[in-house]
């Protein structure tokens, strides 16, 4: 079946969009999101072109998979297009009866529905979602450079909403230096964590800072002349190391040292760390650290629009 360039556009731009809500979105509206994933596999022409030759020509028992669920067996097909039609039944399955997560989720020892919504993220949707980003592209033979932008990024590199700022660690004197790459890093489009502006007026401290902590992928600390005590950012420092050990690569631990500073405390060294003369130097070595990236170039939306 042939399809139009706007044709593939569309449903590629869809099924991103459908894709991400579901995998990224807070669980709290899973059902809606897994319904709108649902019903744009069911309705839409290029993944029908895709799923619907598989319902003509395999048969896949949804019903028989649940009972092994609750009887504590997770088994799939052997071949893939046979794999692939039941995880798609499944994900149908789900959307018509929502309660069934928290069986899935007993069957793993995870007792809560957050948990239960995880794991079914995990071992079920998100190799359906990757074999049909594949597929998708395959389809639609990457008919233009737009199609292949929105085909794009594999669903592993795609980080959780939560999960992506970066904690900006720094000595009460240096708010002003701290401040410039707050707002350099939030003009490019990264989300930084900066104690004023995130912090609630009469919030716990240290409890604030930890939910900062788990919301990022890298903490910068700021050594200038200014710090003369590492006592002070002790339990930043213990954060940060704390994430690293959780998140692996996934998250940074950056210093930069501006001229005249003392040494970086020795908890940080086995670290990034940078010596740099000057904000710009500064902000560069951040940027080259951090693990993730932002996305492709583009007109700002006021230039092109009217």
């Amino acid at each position: 079946m042939e399809f139009s360039k706007d044709q593939v556009t569309g449903s590629l731009r869809l099924f991103v969009a459908r894709r991400d809500d579901l995998l990224h979105e807070d669980e709290a509206a899973f059902e809606h999101y897994l319904q709108r994933f649902v019903q744009f596999c069911q309705e839409d022409a290029l993944a029908q072109s895709i799923i619907g030759p598989l319902q003509q020509n395999l048969t896949v028992n949804v019903d028989e998979w649940w009972q092994k669920v609750n009887a504590g067996e997770l088994q799939f097909p052997p071949e893939s297009n046979a794999e692939l039609l039941l995880r798609y039944e499944i994900l149908g399955s789900l959307a018509d009866k929502p309660q069934r997560v928290l069986p899935f989720g007993v069957m793993m020892r995870k007792y809560k529905r957050d948990e239960s919504i995880d794991l079914f993220r995990s071992v079920i949707i998100r190799p359906f979602a990757e074999e049909m980003t594949s597929r998708l592209g395959e389809a639609a033979n990457l008919a233009s450079p737009q199609a292949r932008d929105l085909q794009a990024v594999p669903l592993h590199r795609i980080p959780k909403v939560n999960e992506t700022r970066i904690f900006l660690s720094h000595k009460s004197l240096d708010k002003a230096l701290v401040y410039r790459y707050y707002y350099a890093l939030k003009e490019l489009g990264f989300s930084p964590w900066l104690d004023e502006p995130d912090m609630p007026a009469g919030a716990n401290l240290e409890r604030e800072l930890l939910r900062g902590f788990n919301e990022s992928c890298a903490a910068v600390f700021f050594i200038t002349e200014s710090f003369a005590d590492e006592k002070y950012l002790a339990a930043e420092v213990d954060y940060a190391i704390k994430q690293k050990r959780e998140k692996g690569r996934k998250f940074a631990i950056i210093t930069v040292r501006y001229p005249n500073a003392s040494a970086v405390p020795e908890l940080l060294t086995p670290y990034v760390y940078k010596d740099v003369e000057n904000d710009l130097e500064g902000f560069y070595e951040v940027l080259r650290a951090l693990p993730i990236e932002l996305g492709p170039v583009r007109w700002r939306a006021r230039v092109v629009e009217e």
